[in-house]
This record gives C-alpha cells, sequence and structure tokens, in this order.
C-alpha cells in the first residue's frame, strides 16, 4: 500500500510555505494597516487548487470547521513611533509582544486560507486515485450524496494526467498560460531542488571567498610578526591560523549534509552543522589560553623592550580589519549555521586586528612595555568568552534543550486553531535537535471519530507544523479520544 508521504501532499504544502523572514515584514505592514482579518474569497482565489467546474469541497471545510480568530491582533501592535517613547526594558518587552502577534496574525492568515483545507481534499483524492473504492465521508446531515462529490473521485484519464511539457522546446502559441495541477507540482519539486542548489552554492561561495581571504591576510600576519614582537600581533595571528580549520571544518560538514543517504542517515546529517562549530570552539578556546598565558609570562618578565609597529605594519593590519569587515557584512546575511559561524570568526577578526594595532600604538606613545601584553590578555579572554558563550548554545541544542517560550507560544497557537475538532490539547513538547526542533504534540479527539478522519486530520496538522514554522524540522503528532493518558514513553524523563 502506498503511503501519502512524499505524495501530493508535501507538493502542496512547498506550494503555499512560508520562511519567517520573507512574511516578517509583510505580517508586520498588515498588522500597522489594521488589515491582517480574514482573507476574502478573492484575496484567497490564489490559493484555491480546485479544478474549474468542481463543486466546493465540503469534507476538509466540515474537519475543520469553524476556527475563526478569537482575537484581533491589530489591537495589540504597538507601533514604532510608540515604542520610540519607551524606556528600554518596558520597548524590549513590547518588541518582543509584537514579534508574537506578528506571528500570530500570519497563522491566522494561513488557517483562514484553503490550505488546510485542501490538504484534507488532496488525501481524498489520492484514496480515491489509488485504491477505486467509495469512501463513507462524514456529512452534515443524512442527506443522500450524489457520487463522485465526497466519495471516491473518479480517476483521471490517463491523457490528462501527463501534464504539459513546458520546455523552451515544446512551448509555442497554443501552450495553456495556466499550469494544470500535475505542471504545477512538477514545477514547485523543480524549484524546491532550484532552492536547495541555490543555497549550497551560496554557502560554497561563502567558504572559497573565506578560504582565499584567510590565506592572504594569514601571509600578510606572518610577515607583521617577523618585523614586530608583539603578543597582540601574535594572537591575531594565531587567530588567522585558525581561519584555516574553521573553514575547512565548514567545508566539510556542508560537503557531508550535501550528500543524502536515506540508508545510513534516513533523516539526513544536518546535525554536523553544529557539531563541526562545537570543535572549532574548542580548539579556539584552547588556542587562547595559550596566548592569554603567553601574555601572562610576558607582563611578569622584566624585559623593558618597547615594541613598536611601522608604517608597512600598520598599512597591513589596517588592511586585514577592511577585508574581515566586507566578510563579516556578506555572510551574517546568509541564514546558515556554518556561514554563520564565519561570520562569527569574521567579526572576531575585526575585533582582534583592530585592538591589535591599538594596544601597541598606545604603547609607543605612552612609552610603556606593558600596554601589548595587556592587549594580547584582554583579546584572549574576549575570545575565550565569545566561544564559550557558542559552544554553551550548540551543546544546549545538541543535547535536547526546550524550545524558547516563544517558539512554543506560536506552535501551541496553530494546533489550538487547526481544527474545531481537537477538542483538548494534552501535551506539546518542542526541544533542539541540532539547530532546528523536533516538534511532539498530543491531540484529543471525539472517540467516535473514524480512523480515516483522525489520520487525515493528525498528519495534517503535522505538515502544517513542519511547513509554518521555519526551525521546526520534525513534527509528531498523536491521536487520542480521552483527556487522561499514560505516559507516552516508556521513560518519560
Amino acid at each position: 500500500m502506498m503511503s501519502t508521504r512524499g505524495q501530493s501532499l508535501p507538493r502542496l504544502l512547498r506550494r503555499y510555505s512560508h520562511s519567517e523572514d520573507n512574511n516578517k515584514a509583510n505580517s508586520v505592514d498588515d498588522l500597522e494597516t489594521g488589515s491582517h482579518g480574514v482573507e476574502t474569497a478573492g484575496s484567497i482565489r490564489h490559493l484555491t487548487v480546485s479544478p474549474t467546474g468542481e463543486r466546493p469541497r465540503r469534507r476538509g471545510s466540515i474537519l475543520i470547521g469553524d476556527t475563526r480568530p478569537a482575537f484581533r491582533w491589530s489591537d495589540y501592535y504597538t507601533s514604532t513611533e510608540e515604542l520610540a517613547k519607551l524606556r528600554k526594558p518596558v520597548r524590549e518587552y513590547y518588541e518582543r509582544m509584537n514579534y508574537l502577534v506578528s506571528r500570530y496574525s500570519f497563522i491566522d492568515r494561513l488557517l483562514d486560507s484553503s490550505i488546510a483545507r485542501d490538504l484534507l481534499e488532496d488525501y481524498e483524492r489520492f484514496w480515491a486515485t489509488n485504491h477505486r473504492s467509495h469512501l463513507h465521508p462524514i456529512t452534515e446531515d443524512p442527506m443522500p450524496i450524489s457520487p463522485g462529490s465526497l466519495g471516491a473521485h473518479p480517476a483521471m484519464p490517463e491523457s490528462e494526467s501527463q501534464g504539459t511539457d513546458r520546455t523552451h522546446r515544446h512551448l509555442n502559441e497554443t501552450t495553456p498560460l495556466l499550469l494544470s495541477s500535475d505542471d504545477a507540482d512538477e514545477m514547485m519539486e523543480i524549484s524546491q531542488s532550484s532552492r536547495e542548489q541555490d543555497s549550497r552554492r551560496i554557502v560554497m561561495t561563502a567558504v572559497y571567498v573565506n578560504l582565499i581571504a584567510n590565506l592572504i591576510l594569514l601571509i600578510a600576519k606572518i610577515v607583521v610578526t617577523l618585523m614586530t614582537s608583539s603578543v597582540s600581533v601574535l594572537a591575531s595571528l594565531v587567530d588567522a591560523a585558525l581561519d584555516f580549520l574553521s573553514t575547512a571544518i565548514v567545508w566539510s560538514t556542508t560537503r557531508l549534509t550535501g550528500r543524502r543517504d536515506k540508508f545510513r542517515f534516513p533523516v539526513g546529517r544536518q546535525r554536523l552543522e553544529p557539531l563541526g562549530v562545537l570543535i572549532f570552539s574548542v580548539v579556539m578556546i584552547t588556542s587562547f589560553f595559550q596566548v592569554g598565558i603567553l601574555s601572562i609570562q610576558r607582563l611578569a618578565d622584566e624585559d623593558d623592550t618597547l615594541v613598536e609597529l611601522t608604517v608597512p605594519a600598520l598599512i597591513i593590519m589596517a588592511s586585514t580589519v577592511a577585508i574581515k569587515g566586507l566578510c563579516w557584512i556578506w555572510c551574517r546575511r546568509i541564514n546558515n549555521s556554518n556561514v554563520q559561524a564565519l561570520a562569527q570568526d569574521a567579526m572576531t577578526d575585526v575585533v582582534f586586528n583592530t585592538f591589535s594595532i591599538v594596544f601597541p600604538l598606545v604603547g609607543t606613545f605612552a612609552n610603556s612595555r606593558y600596554f601589548d601584553p595587556l592587549g594580547g590578555l584582554f583579546l584572549s579572554c574576549y575570545v575565550i568568552g565569545n566561544w564559550a558563550g557558542t559552544a554553551s548554545e550548540h551543546i544546549a541544542h545538541l543535547t535536547g534543550a526546550a524550545a524558547s517560550p516563544a517558539d512554543r507560544s506560536v506552535l501551541l497557537y496553530i494546533v489550538m486553531r487547526f481544527a474545531e475538532c481537537i477538542r483538548w490539547i494534552q501535551n506539546l513538547e518542542a526541544y533542539y535537535s541540532g539547530d532546528r526542533l523536533n516538534v511532539e504534540v498530543d491531540i484529543v479527539l471525539d472517540g467516535h471519530t473514524s480512523l480515516h478522519d483522525s489520520h487525515d486530520i493528525g498528519e495534517s496538522l503535522q505538515y502544517m507544523l513542519e511547513s509554518t514554522v521555519a526551525n521546526v524540522d520534525r513534527a509528531f503528532v498523536h491521536l487520542d479520544y480521552a483527556e487522561y493518558n499514560l505516559p507516552t514513553h516508556v521513560d518519560p524523563a
């Protein structure tokens, strides 16, 4: 028996899925103008995929029921002008509330559209097409239902299911402008694959650009270190040498995560990315601990030799600041944990190289030898503290830390609003498994709900959770018929 997983449902969700970054601004704009309410038939027409002439879909609407939003979220949104008048702690609170309001408003628009109902109709159509059997769907009244309306849909003739070849060699003036359902699914699969390839290409480009920049800067810093005995410059050289290790780790993890092996790694190897960042964090902390020890030894040394930076050394160090600053500005815009690690490393280089210049110069003008080793010690403490925080965050994510309260609130709101037939929410667990979240939801339906309807509601909710929240990796929806339940696992922890 074929599974509905991997068939039409993922295609439909990809067609309408929205990323958090792309919709955040639109959500805020709608809230400010007060236009976030329930969509009219005209506003959601582009979300409806029913063929022309097909009677209104009833099963999805009946299962989901009347789930209109209980609040007008625009009433709780604080404008930018009002935020500017508030003190910082109060302003930060209302900024967090604005984020939640914008997410709730987006969820309302999503669930008020036809997407969830289309998911349920796709289950019905898939079952009817592949099993050739008449179903007995739920109805609002005992009135007879005409064949083909809510039950088994007649299979599409083979000639109509082939789709349209829309390559440039086959397009002409007779080619239809509107895509058929099969063509749209095929185009969405191609689009999804293209987006994944573009994302991987951007990551690899960032890796190669950083590799070239690090090679140039390493050679330059070796020259500067040979020209002076500055501990601050030595710390900068160590940082530049470790940049190659970070680039190698990012390159390796990106290549490995891009190679899919569904038998050895059924859910992929995305956890290699935070693991690689964690390994690099440990190396950085260990290396700069040694630089800190050297700085303390220089401070305790009785040698009064003053460290001086020549003009060529100053020019080289200033150029490293400019190059790394450009790398940081570019990499920080790429939403990938490996590239974000490169961005953080580039920012560390900017701070490092700046203070590597400042401390020896201050020591030269003040005629004091202590400024240079103090600078090296300061930079070492800065890097150790910075990367210790990064290591702590990734350790928490890899060991299953709970999601933030904001993420839990958004997930809970989706479940609450998804369908009227959900009587209770027994439990909701959201925890990190690498960079992204695993979500477990226990919902209670009426005990008389058929297995057919229960399955479709549960799996549709599962797909909605995975597609509407950007950092959700896997969602698991458990169905129950009673408000009470035994622990769902042998060891509930």
